[in-house]
Order: structure tokens, then sequence, then C-alpha cells
């Protein structure tokens, strides 16, 4: 039987919803949600509740002693499960804000080019000058709630840091999302 004329195929297909970090629940996602996405055999057999992949990420960060691997390990957190990300901060910031935010932001900044992954925040130069505004509109979204604005000199007492200093707004915004409830795509 064919579908009525007015069905229109998914835009976000299962594979988006492993892919994208905004959609991500890992393994939370449920055997139901697994059928109906199509995604049922692409993650492990067991679901495991968001309190238990918080205990699961807390033991992998305990285990870690420099304080930049834990940095790199959250950061690789958030682009795989923003949702898990937030929940983990908001829920142990006392001691995952120094890992997120200063001190380890600094040298996370330092050494920035090295741990790079995947871009975050918007970068604007002085080259852009006359049509800032045009850069500002290739922001994914428009409903943006809260920025963090930096212009990378004296970060933190290290001098000018230019691009690499974008740990610092990437940071203080994590902190705005998971404590003061801001959404992270705003």
């Amino acid at each position: 039987m064919a579908p009525p004329p007015s069905a229109q195929p998914a835009k976000i297909t299962g594979m988006d919803n492993l892919r994208d970090p905004r959609l991500a629940k890992g393994m939370a996602t449920t055997i139901e949600e697994r059928q109906l996405l199509g995604i049922h055999g692409l993650l492990p057999a067991r679901v495991k509740s968001q309190a238990e992949q918080i205990s699961h990420c807390m033991r992998n960060i305990r285990r870690l002693s420099d304080p930049l691997d834990k940095y790199i390990y959250m950061m690789d957190l958030l682009e795989r499960n923003e949702r898990l990300f937030y929940k983990l901060l908001s829920e142990n910031t006392e001691e995952l804000m120094p890992v997120v935010y200063t001190p380890t932001v600094g040298e996370a900044c330092q050494k920035y080019g090295y741990i790079y992954r995947k871009p975050q925040g918007l970068f604007i130069t002085i080259k852009d000058k006359g049509h800032v505004i045009d850069v500002l509109r290739n922001w994914p979204r428009n409903d943006v709630k809260a920025i963090c604005v930096t212009d990378g000199e004296r970060i933190l007492g290290l001098g000018d840091l230019g691009a690499q200093g974008m740990g610092i707004p990437v940071g203080k915004l994590a902190l705005y999302t998971a404590l003061a409830d801001i959404p992270p795509y705003q």
C-alpha cells in the first residue's frame, strides 16, 4: 500500500540521531526508540539510564590524572552527546568546573591547535570589517539567548592567544548552560 500523497519522509533520520550531539542519547536510547528510528542493532543492546551513563563518565574522568586529558574527555563528550555533557556538568559542577573552565582551560587554550577537534563558536577577524553582520548571519541558529565574546587578548594572563582563546567563551557558555538552565542551542 502506498503512503498517502501528503506523507513526507522524515527530515531527521535515525543516523542523524546517532551522529548529532544535540539529538544523541547514547545508550539511553530505549529499544522502542531504536526500532522507531531504524537504528536497532547500531548501539549495544544494553540500555543505560542517564544516571548510569553519568556514573560511567565520572569513573572515566576520575581515572585520568592530567587535567588537560579530563578537558579533552569532556569536550569529546560534548561533541558526542550534548545532553549527557550538560547533565554531567550540572550534577558534578564542583569537580568539573575547574576542568571545563579555569584553571584547565588556560592550558587548553595554549594547546588549542593541538587538541582542536571540531569548530565551536564564531570567529570574526579584522578582515571581516564591513561585513560582520554577514558573518553573524552564518550562525546556524536565530534564537540565541546568551553569547560570550572575547578578543583573544590577555586570556587568563597568558597573553594574546587569538583564535586559540576560543576555549574561554566555550567554557563559560557551558557553565551558563549547565547552571542557568539555558538550552545549549541558544
